[in-house]
């Protein structure tokens, strides 16, 4: 499934990207290019990123920071 359609980045290569250490939009977008035009897809992002943000506040960081 396309996440970032300006870019036609799909789910696949957002979770790969995150598995591979991306941890912010912004990081995503460097690294793939999602979220990079018109920022409609942000909000899937940070979906897909949501997870790894709660297993890191468990851990005790600050995710916000």
């Amino acid at each position: 499934m396309y996440v970032c359609h300006c870019r036609a980045v799909s789910d696949r290569v957002v979770r790969a990207a995150v598995e591979a250490g991306d941890r912010t939009i912004e990081e995503l977008g460097r690294s793939c290019g999602a979220g990079t035009d018109c920022g409609g897809c942000h909000e899937v992002l940070a979906e897909l990123l949501e997870p790894l943000d709660r297993e890191l506040v468990a851990a005790g960081a600050n995710v916000h920071a």
